[in-house]
């Protein structure tokens, strides 16, 4: 379907179904308008001289109310997911009691999959009629042999697009989706821990990933979700969200999984391959203002096929195509990096950047929890990889999955990630997701490191002594913003990053920038901006002088004084060309320490598995600021 001022008639009838249903939950009137649902570029830049604190969250977490969770034995369901968030120990698939080591969360939104919305919430009633139909009965089976060839069914469903209709009908998906609305709505506390109504759509066509998570900003919600049943297209999700925007709260949508796309995600064209224009990138832009960059199931920050001269990309990556595991996805078009620079072309060509979009991250923890810590990882789904011996030699589960025919241990390949940072005036609905729409955004790999980034013409390296958030609101545009033309200027960078108290200590902050030269073609470039130990980065390789050594494999130990607590960096870009288009964001490292799977080898008592890395880096990195020729 083409984007245009007049919605197609498929679109169009599905929204004005869906607007019908619309919930009461939390609402006055139907009628009752929102007062400014998209704040004006005004509203936004002035909540930007506010102080500000960031904040983190988990912006996608499953329970056992979405199927795949289910039938991988997943009991757990909503409410225990907003326990675990807020600090409690909660029940996990191996009998033990799970918990962050960490801090609680400051915001979650529990994102239970859209399509099939409602089946295995409906299980706990043997009077309830979807607990009657064969497929649902496999399901629930503690069996392999039946649930997972259960699993494959709906998952080759999602991949055909041919729904389970007895499995979609409002008497199924509406009920749960109101409980959904309701339990958010009541743990939901301002200014203490914020929890957002909303849920997965999870279009994978020919097992493609093109899922989104989709968040609303307040109460008035529609009865009844947008779904890869209504249609896979994301278009059409975008069309309905215009809708529903119109009589309802704010809406956004965030993509994930990018890396399993096989190249999708980020494509120069639209769904139909024509391609993109201004309207394109303005609905696109406008419904998907940020992308998550970092979860479980690999990072889509960058590839090394992508960037060749970065010596950091490649990290966590899981680079199969997500219903076909079998196959590797194409790089190309499945990477946020790549696609920040398409962006630029494509607007240098119609006006408009459909990929200005910042950068979050999350886990996609199925088993009602954000399981991020490398020392205290519990798994994504279920039995699947619920135990160390499951994630380190693989699972029946996953053997019993016809449709997946897997050639390898998936669960190693999995990483413990992500945590979405923001910068926002107060951990409140409005205030969080406002951070989210002004893309004034971070993503960690797990850690709580704090990023900040602020871009100015009139910087100076002495302003890092002083209040940078003072400084940087007063004198430049914060990440997410846009640097506009100002004669002869130079971009100037202020960065800062703070290590997670209870984590290891930072080695480098960098400065990626990428750009559109004069003859149309992009570029990047990754610049060492501050060293730990007070190091210079080499003039010419753009380097710290060294990197830090691995942990200690025998007891994952790792020395402490080869990073730092924070690092700050002034940077100047040595080859501006105030003719091209640009962008620049900042990427941190902590010093290497253990991954997931080494902790899990050393409490076996077991070698640690030779094809998974032994230690990574983990990191966070900031949402872009832009440049754009006045």
């Amino acid at each position: 379907m083409r984007i245009s001022t007049e919605l197609g008639a498929k679109p169009l009838l599905v929204c004005v179904a869906a607007l019908a249903l619309w919930s009461c939950s939390g609402a006055d009137d139907v009628r009752h308008a929102v007062e400014s649902p998209l704040r004006s570029p005004a509203e936004v830049e002035a909540a930007h001289s506010d102080p500000k604190q960031a904040y983190f969250g988990d912006l996608h977490i499953h329970s056992r109310w979405s199927f795949d969770a289910y039938a991988s034995q997943v009991r757990v369901g909503p409410e225990q997911a907003y326990r675990y968030a807020r600090g409690e120990a909660i029940d996990h698939v191996s009998g033990a009691k799970i918990q962050m080591q960490g801090p609680p969360l400051d915001f979650m939104a529990l994102t239970e999959h859209g399509t099939y919305m409602g089946v295995s919430a409906s299980l706990g009633d043997p009077d309830h009629p979807v607990s009657k139909i064969p497929l649902v009965q496999d399901l629930q089976s503690p069996d392999p042999d039946v649930s997972g060839p259960a699993l494959g069914s709906f998952l080759a469903a999602l991949s055909t697009g041919v729904a389970i209709r007895e499995l979609v009908g409002d008497e199924v998906v509406m009920p749960t989706w109101q409980r959904i609305a309701e339990l958010a709505n009541r743990n939901d506390a301002p200014g203490e821990f914020t929890s957002f109504v909303a849920y997965e759509y999870t279009s994978m066509p020919d097992g493609q990933n093109l899922h989104r998570n989709v968040i609303f900003r307040g109460e008035r919600v529609p009865a009844r979700p947008f779904t890869s049943v209504d249609s896979q297209n994301p278009e059409d999700l975008w069309a309905w969200m215009e809708q529903v925007r119109e009589v309802g709260d704010d809406v956004l949508a965030i993509p994930h999984n990018q890396n399993g796309s096989n190249g999708l995600m980020y494509e120069t064209t639209d769904a139909s391959g024509k391609p993109m224009d201004r309207l394109y990138a303005e609905v696109r832009l406008r419904n998907e203002p940020v992308s998550e960059v970092m979860q479980i199931k690999g990072q889509s920050e960058t590839h090394p096929l992508l960037s060749p001269e970065d010596e950091w990309a490649d990290f966590e990556i899981f680079d199969r195509i997500l219903g076909r595991p079998q196959d590797f996805s194409q790089p190309s078009g499945s990477y946020a990096r790549q696609a920040l620079s398409r962006g630029l072309a494509i607007e240098q060509r119609v006006g408009a950047n459909p990929y200005r979009f910042g950068m979050i991250a999350s886990s996609d923890g199925h088993n009602a929890s954000s399981p991020v810590e490398e020392d205290n990882y519990t798994g994504k789904l279920g039995v699947l990889d619920g135990t160390p011996e499951a994630r380190l030699t693989g699972s029946a589960q996953f053997a019993a999955m016809d449709s997946l025919d897997a050639p390898i241990n998936m669960p190693l390949r999995w990483g413990a990630a992500g945590l979405a940072g923001v910068w926002a005036r107060e951990n409140t609905r409005a205030a969080i997701f406002d951070a989210l729409r002004a893309r004034e955004t971070f993503a960690t790999s797990g850690p709580r490191i704090r990023v900040r980034l602020y871009a100015g013409w009139d910087f100076e390296a002495a302003d890092l002594g002083a209040d940078l958030a003072e400084v940087g609101t007063a004198r430049g545009v914060p990440m997410g913003g846009e640097l506009a033309g100002a004669g002869g200027a130079v971009p100037r960078l202020l960065a800062r990053a703070l290590k997670d108290p209870r984590e290891a200590p930072l080695e480098r902050l960098q400065v990626v920038k990428g750009w559109l030269d004069g003859a149309g073609e992009t570029h990047e470039a990754i610049f060492d901006i501050a060293c730990a130990g007070a190091a210079v980065p080499d003039p010419g390789t753009r380097r710290c002088p060294k990197r830090s050594q691995p942990p200690d494999a025998s007891d994952c130990s790792y020395d402490a004084s080869r990073g730092d607590a924070q690092l700050s960096g002034f940077w100047q870009d040595p080859s501006f060309d105030p003719a091209e288009h640009a962008y620049y964001y900042v990427r941190v490292l902590q010093v290497p320490t253990c991954r997931w799977s080494s902790w899990d080898a050393l409490r076996l008592g077991v070698p640690r598995p030779e094809d998974a890395p032994a230690w990574i880096q983990e990191r966070a990195v900031s949402s872009p600021v832009w440049y754009s020729r006045s």
